[in-house]
């Protein structure tokens, strides 16, 4: 009776912990679901993707370092690792918002996110390819069950298919920035990892702003800053979540 009761008593705080880490990461999720309809505002306030990427990117690293002193969590990862995880952001992650946010001016926020949400299906795809990920029977079916409703989203008119193909490019490039950030960055803690990385992100859509002269209208400050909050937020959930269920 007594070691029933203790295995009851030692999995019931477990199960709880997992149910919270569960429950993190789908609020998390809700939150990167914001990203394109603030992206829309700030396009109806006069922003170009650049600037609003932007000022998103360096809201976000702002917030994620105060969040990081705050939580005494390590901020710095080391020079070597430093340097991987800001060209990390700057040419992978960089290159996956920017082509979001193209198609996001091109398309409705809802054709986007339906096919850039499709990027779990190329990320498993390219792991299988590559040996990262073991083959498993099972998923042959939700791969081809994903890859037919990524397909019919095609056959929607929303006034041509260069927003959908946008979308489509960054849920690829998302993928392959998914399964380099596994070999490059094992032992990198999550949060450090999101910081650098959206630092690294901020520099090269800011110099691309700056390039293209493409300004942020006062009119666009409410939704850019939006953006930065809705990512830091997502990504604080995101750290919790994995530290309750990995």
């Amino acid at each position: 009776m007594g070691p029933a009761m203790t295995a009851r008593s030692t999995r019931s705080p477990r199960l709880e912990t997992e149910v919270a880490g569960v429950g993190l990461a789908v609020i998390g999720a809700v939150s990167f679901g914001t990203l394109g309809i603030f992206a829309k505002f700030g396009y109806e306030a006069g922003a170009r993707p650049f600037s609003l990427l932007a000022t998103r990117f360096t809201i976000a690293t702002a917030i994620l370092l105060v969040y990081l002193v705050a939580a005494r969590a390590p901020v710095f990862v080391g020079r070597r690792t430093m340097v991987r995880l800001l060209l990390l952001g700057g040419l992978g992650y960089a290159l996956e918002a920017s082509l979001f946010f193209l198609a996001l001016e091109r398309a409705p926020v809802g054709i986007v996110s339906l096919i850039f949400y499709s990027f779990p299906l190329w990320t498993y795809l390219f792991g299988w390819m590559t040996r990262l990920e073991p083959f498993h029977g099972r998923v042959v079916f939700a791969l081809i069950l994903g890859t037919v409703g990524v397909a019919s989203i095609f056959t929607v008119d929303v006034g041509g298919l260069l927003g959908p193909l946008l979308a489509l490019a960054a849920a690829i490039s998302v993928a392959v920035y998914l399964l380099l950030a596994q070999v490059v960055l094992r032992d990198v803690s999550p949060s450090a990892s999101a910081l650098w990385t959206g630092a690294g992100a901020a520099i090269t859509v800011g110099m691309v702003a700056l390039m293209t002269r493409q300004p942020l209208p006062l009119e666009a400050v409410g939704p850019a800053a939006a953006l930065g909050a809705a990512t830091a937020f997502s990504f604080v959930l995101l750290f919790a979540a994995i530290a309750r269920i990995g």
